[in-house]
């Protein structure tokens, strides 16, 4: 009889999980699953020479301070004497840049009326705009990629064969000097500038290998030569001073702007602007960049700049060509991917069709609104209904007071009690009523809508119905066509009902409730049923992206359960506590103060358990023996977790350093503490209102003209960009053709403890990428392998 009864137990359970299965399907990884693909996107190499750095730290320490470089005094004497000259002080490329900038303010707000900008590419070419554009684009890690320039005969009537000769050198940041600077801004100023050939990769997308999928198509990325890169930031910089106020008065635009990142656009989709609204059409724009008109580019250009100079300039720059496998190339359209200035080219591109919706799209709202029955129906009867309720109210209070009284026999207060129990009822049921009902102010119009893009990727959401939607979208993709000559993605444009099921934007699940909740507020001292406030749209993860890409990089299965990544667990376990730390910390940041604190934590779960996978298999242990053996706060579940002490002995004394796996309550506390989302929100609102144009914090990496202190900082760091340049040698203190030799990926170079020491090791030692050199001990010594290890402390000795 037990056998049986647990056997019907048995079975009964089967039958609950398969129809839990059933009404909950589960959530499965759509992304393949490559180990090469996996183990090269852990960027191994950077984790094993920081390993190997930690293990010699002392000897390390010992290393720096011999071959330390105190040249202080010297680098001193440079900036001062650049002062005299002047050239911190006269800071002309900031004062024109400024100046652009705060007349376009004024021309954007109305205030003054609109005139073109004039004589750009002069401001193109001047020396202290392309020392500070080299400043932002030395580091790119795309900055050491070999290309090749066109041939021609373009400078034969503007320089000698040797400074040609010495220009097409410089398809690198190494070996760059101020001549490599001075020939560019003469041959940009003469309209002779020769643009390079780029180099075209093309990257796999996540899922490439699976031809199906719609991630399968491959990304084209075109590679310019380094000095292209530093002539297109300074392009950049440029078309920031005309075309941001501009974007930020529209405030429609978030995507590859100054001080503007993906939170940008989420704040803006869930501030009260979205209040109401249902409907959204998810849009895509195929091919973007690829397809881009170059006729339309330029007549895009156009309208806000005078200067023929300048825009034969820009045909020469979209005239590109590239190499790949199957040789030289030209295409007829697009804009080359990976420039340092067609995300913002595109963006001004794209200016119209914010335009358009902003603007004409809302005329055609209106158009449709003024159709439908006047809106003061609708709010006449809401305000009937709360009359009624307030007559119902004033005859229950009489009610009350008439059985308080006591002068009632006992039929009379029977009929009475009766009689309010129904008036009860008639008020419930009516209040159910009209928190049900939308309510709509009759000074309001019917039909709004909320337009956000994000580059190619744009979001509107609606209150209207689907056969509005799909008429706002055909007329959108004529826009399009007709003006623009880009094409709306039929496959990815997809109209949703975000109460039924979500719409998807830069990785967030956005949704809505399908109507209000009831609560219960206090009101004259007594609970009264009102209307819940909002009905706003929220933001969760993208569950299925999140749980794809996990799979794809290998920290869980295809169902979500975590599992260990075999190829970190030969490193430290410091390391590899380091390793999952940046990446919970990463993704916690990015989605803290815009999605609901609870949709976070099965994702940071599949992260921390696949760390302890990973230290158990390094152990050959379980969980909880590592919980044992490293375990702290075990006591707390929300704070449990492990922590790793290392000793490091530096000059005698012993220091221990701890490592300590994040929590989720600690990761989630220190991104909530930066409060992203309520700083965005009230910018958004505040322009929205005010059409302000705000002044955002200088970054050290990347001055723009989008704070008031843009002239004194822009000076300063052309300065320090020039000083380099006027360095002695670091290995003979010569003075004469002093380069920078430049390295690439210092932070995957370990310093080893053989006897003889190349100058990639120092130069990772001092953590330096760049070290001004004279071009025979560039050549000779650098290039040549005779560096032996000298200490550069001798080598650039102080008087």
């Amino acid at each position: 009889m037990l056998i049986l009864l647990s056997f019907m137990k048995t079975k009964s359970n089967q039958f609950a999980a398969k129809k839990l299965k059933l009404n909950r399907p589960l959530l499965l990884a759509k992304l393949p699953y490559n180990k090469k693909e996996a183990r090269k996107n852990i960027n191994l190499a950077y984790y094993i020479a920081q390993s190997k750095n930690i293990k010699d730290s002392n000897f390390i320490l010992g290393e720096k301070t011999r071959l330390g470089t105190p040249r202080w005094y010297f680098v001193t004497r440079i900036l001062s004497n650049l002062k005299k000259q002047g050239f911190y002080c006269k800071s002309t490329t900031a004062k024109i840049l400024d100046s652009i900038y705060k007349k376009n303010c004024a021309i954007a707000r109305g205030e003054i009326p609109f005139e073109k900008t004039k004589n750009i590419l002069s401001i193109i070419s001047r020396q202290e705009t392309l020392l500070i554009a080299y400043k932002r684009v030395k580091r790119n890690c795309e900055a050491m990629v070999e290309t090749t320039i066109q041939e021609g005969n373009t400078l034969d009537s503007y320089s000698s064969e040797k400074r040609v000769l010495e220009y097409r050198k410089s398809s690198f940041p190494d070996r760059i000097s101020m001549a490599d600077f001075d020939l560019t801004s003469f041959l940009i100023l003469k309209g002779k500038y020769p643009w390079g050939s780029s180099r075209k990769i093309w990257l796999d997308t996540p899922g490439s290998k699976m031809s199906k999928d719609i991630y399968s198509k491959k990304r084209p990325i075109t590679i310019p030569l380094f000095m292209d890169h530093v002539v297109q930031e300074a392009i950049k910089m440029v078309l920031h001073a005309i075309w941001e106020p501009y974007f930020e008065v529209l405030n429609r635009s978030f995507g590859f702007r100054p001080n503007k990142f993906c939170g940008d656009a989420i704040a803006a989709i869930t501030s009260q602007k979205s209040q109401g609204l249902f409907y959204a059409i998810e849009g895509d724009i195929e091919g973007a960049y690829d397809m881009v008109e170059k006729k339309v580019m330029i007549s895009q250009l156009s309208k806000k700049i005078e200067d023929k100079k300048f825009i034969n300039f820009m045909i020469k720059r979209l005239n590109y060509d590239y190499i790949d496998d199957s040789g030289r190339q030209k295409p007829v359209s697009g804009i080359p991917q990976s420039g340092t200035d067609s995300p913002y080219l595109f963006n001004i591109h794209l200016y119209d069709l914010d335009f358009f919706i902003h603007n004409e799209l809302q005329v055609d709202a209106d158009r449709l609104n003024a159709r439908l029955p006047k809106k003061e129906v609708r709010y006449k009867i809401r305000r009937r209904g709360e009359s009624k309720i307030q007559y119902l109210e004033m005859e229950l209070t009489r009610i009350r007071e008439r059985i308080k009284s006591g002068n009632l026999k006992l039929p009379q207060i029977k009929e009475d009690r009766e009689r309010r129990f129904d008036i009860m009822k008639q008020i419930r049921s009516r209040r159910r009523y009209l928190v049900r009902m939308p309510y709509v102010d009759p000074n309001s119009r019917d039909f709004r809508f909320l337009y956000i893009r994000y580059a190619d990727d744009w979001i509107l959401l609606s209150n209207s119905n689907s056969q509005i939607c799909q008429r706002w979208k055909r007329l959108i993709k004529e826009f399009l066509w007709d003006k623009l000559k880009a094409t709306l993605s039929e496959e990815k444009t997809i109209i949703t009902d975000i109460r039924n099921k979500p719409a998807h934007f830069l990785g967030f699940e956005l949704r809505r409730q399908k109507q209000g909740q009831l609560m219960y507020a206090l009101q004259a001292n007594r609970k009264r049923l009102t209307r819940s406030p909002g009905l706003l749209v929220t933001a969760f993860p993208d569950r299925q992206k999140i749980i794809s890409r996990l799979y794809s990089k290998g920290f869980c299965e295809k169902d979500g359960f975590p599992k260990e990544v075999p190829w970190l667990s030969n490193l430290d376990t410091s390391i590899i506590i380091e390793r999952f730390n940046a990446s919970i910390r990463g993704f916690v940041q990015y989605y803290t103060g815009f999605v609901n604190k609870s949709s976070l934590y099965r994702w940071v779960y599949i992260l921390r358990y696949s760390c302890l996978k990973t230290i158990a298999r390094k152990y050959g242990s379980s969980i909880n023996k590592v919980f044992k053996r490293f375990g702290k706060f075990l006591s707390s579940p929300t704070y449990k977790t492990i922590a790793v002490s290392v000793e490091v002995t530096v000059n005698g004394v012993t220091y221990q350093k701890e490592w300590e796996l994040l929590s989720f309550e600690n990761a989630y506390q220190a991104a909530f503490r930066i409060g992203f989302k309520r700083t965005l929100t009230d910018r958004f609102w505040t322009r929205e209102n005010d059409k302000k144009i705000f002044e955002y914090p200088l970054k050290p990496h990347a001055p723009t003209v989008t704070h008031e202190n843009f002239v004194d900082y822009v000076g300063w760091v052309s300065l320090k960009e020039k000083a380099p340049f006027e360095m002695l040698c670091c290995i003979c203190r010569s003075t004469n053709s002093i380069e920078m030799y430049h390295i690439k990926h210092i932070r995957k170079t370990a310093y080893g403890d053989n006897e003889k020491r190349s100058f990639l090791q120092v130069m990772a030692l001092r953590n330096r990428k760049q070290i001004p050199v004279c071009n025979n001990c560039h050549l000779n010594v650098i290039h040549g392998g005779r560096y032996t290890g000298p200490c550069l402390k001798d080598l650039i000795k102080v008087d």
